[in-house]
């Protein structure tokens, strides 16, 4: 592990994502590609995905080892939590500091046509006819489903980007399931939730005290400007793994590797409530 901490601190961080990421293809190629029969029957039944389920999921089809197409993976989820479930996706439109992105009054996010960059599932969900996405101009997210448009509305009225009026607390009503496809914990924006609820009671500012104004076109054509704080920089050092494996038990979160892939599914209202009870005892994802 200390071996460990000396290579993070000698090679940059761009860098050390080319290498991994290099590392993840070359892993992948000594494993056969999952089948849409192994997938359906396997890696769905250990994730524990049922009909009515509602699904927040991250995604990479560059790290997800199958041998079937992205959409007809859209399809099988879909298919698979059924006509009264849902599926939600990050759908941010940048993939750079939200701070750096607000301060930019040149920006506007075109809830119609700005495409997501969290990854082409979330991109194929977004161009589904009847996908809702969430009117917020850093964080927003598209759902498809029975209770899509009650999960992503609202999102515009919250300063909190994972706020009480926000998708990723919404859900919770719906008794989610976090889901990671070919990703690892790394990617589970949902841990911001609780210290958005908890606000200036969480033990570090994740928050920007500066209040930033983020430019909307919506789909009528019409431009709106959206109240939001931005992620503070105390943010960029955490590690979620660590957190989790340390203080969250496998009832709430469990992880695979199948095929050369990683999954995750977490509980979303255990781990909700347990991320809660460790900030008031100063443990979070900051200071693992």
């Amino acid at each position: 592990m200390e071996i460990k901490k000396i290579i993070c601190k000698i090679i940059p961080n761009h860098k050390i994502a080319k290498i991994r990421n290099k590392y993840y293809v070359v892993r992948q190629g000594f494993h056969r590609p999952i089948s849409e029969d192994f997938f359906m029957n396997k890696v769905l039944f250990r994730l524990g995905i049922n009909k009515g389920d509602t699904l927040f999921i991250h995604s990479s089809m560059d790290f997800l080892n199958i041998d079937f197409s992205p959409l007809r993976l859209l399809d099988i989820l879909i298919d698979t939590v059924g006509k009264d479930g849902n599926l939600i996706f990050p759908a941010w439109h940048f993939n750079y500091r939200a701070e750096d992105y607000l301060k930019d009054d040149s920006t506007v996010f075109d809830i119609k046509r700005s495409p997501a960059v969290m990854g082409l599932l979330p991109e194929l969900a977004r161009r589904l006819p009847g996908a809702q996405r969430s009117i917020h101009p850093v964080s927003s997210v598209v759902a498809v489903g029975i209770n899509a448009e009650e999960i992503v509305g609202s999102h515009e009225q919250s300063v909190y980007p994972c706020g009480e009026l926000s998708p990723y607390y919404k859900m919770l009503k719906y008794n989610a399931k976090i889901i990671g496809l070919g990703v690892n914990a790394n990617f589970l924006s949902f841990v911001h939730c609780p210290e958005d609820i908890m606000g200036k009671d969480f033990p570090i500012q994740t928050r920007t005290d500066k209040l930033y104004i983020g430019k909307v076109r919506l789909i009528s054509g019409e431009i709106v400007h959206v109240e939001t704080l931005a992620a503070h920089q105390n943010i960029q050092k955490r590690n979620i793994p660590v957190f989790l494996k340390k203080y969250i038990s496998g009832e709430i979160y469990s992880a695979y590797r199948i095929h050369g892939s990683d999954f995750y599914v977490v509980d979303a209202n255990a781990l909700f409530d347990k991320m809660i009870g460790l900030a008031k005892q100063n443990k979070t994802i900051y200071n693992t």
